[in-house]
């Protein structure tokens, strides 16, 4: 399995070249700037990529979001000497395939790296316990709006009948009911009064459908 270490520690590399030793793993080659492990990536196509989440010129984190965009088979690894909840939450929302703290016991970057070459997931147990605690202290999640049902409770909030949505939206008034109907059920509204009143709320950028993977 070909690795690429993205790290701008020197010695971080060189620790994890000679931990690698002797293990069946090569070291394809390193990276010390997110642009460098971009262009690298494309270079060497290897198959794991160890990315430390603070680099310059493009963090760790922009170097993810840039490969899961691309739709690559790459695999990732995270080694961080510590990172916030936000970031992490987003990783794990990116399906990176590890996560490794930096001052853990060097031992779980050969295990996790076995586990990711067999096509499992391995996350430091620190924090995979930060995860479980954030995930299970997490709000509700909010329902998506299609950008339809957005225009719909515009239309509300401005005061106007089912006719004048229908011929705004260039649908039947028929459908319009249908609509607020199954908008009344999705946001757990009584009538359109309280959907107008709410409606900035709903209309908040939390509520924007997001693209599933």
């Amino acid at each position: 399995m070909k690795i690429l270490i993205a790290d701008d520690h020197p010695m971080i590399r060189t620790a994890i070249e000679v931990l690698l030793r002797d293990t069946g793993l090569t070291i394809v080659g390193n990276a010390t700037t997110g642009e460098e492990a971009l262009r690298a990536i494309d270079e060497l196509k290897p198959d794991v990529l160890l990315l430390d989440v603070q680099m310059p010129e493009g963090s760790g984190m922009d170097v993810l979001r840039a490969v899961r965009g691309q739709g690559t088979r790459l695999r990732v690894v995270l080694l961080t000497a510590g990172i916030e909840d936000p970031p992490l939450m987003e990783a794990q929302a990116l399906k990176v395939d590890g996560m490794v703290l930096k001052n853990s016991d060097p031992a779980y970057l050969i295990e996790c790296l076995d586990a990711v070459r067999a096509g499992r997931n391995w996350i430091d147990p620190e924090l995979r316990e930060r995860i479980a605690e954030l995930t299970a202290n997490a709000p509700p999640e909010r329902p998506a709006l299609a950008p339809r049902e957005r225009e719909l409770i515009k239309c509300v909030r401005k005061g106007l009948r089912n006719r004048e949505i229908a011929a705004q939206l260039g649908v039947t008034e028929g459908t319009i009911k249908v609509y607020l109907h199954n908008v009344f059920d999705k946001l757990g509204v009584k009538n359109r009064t309280e959907l107008a009143i709410r409606a900035d709320e709903f209309l908040a950028g939390s509520y924007v459908k997001q693209a599933r993977a």
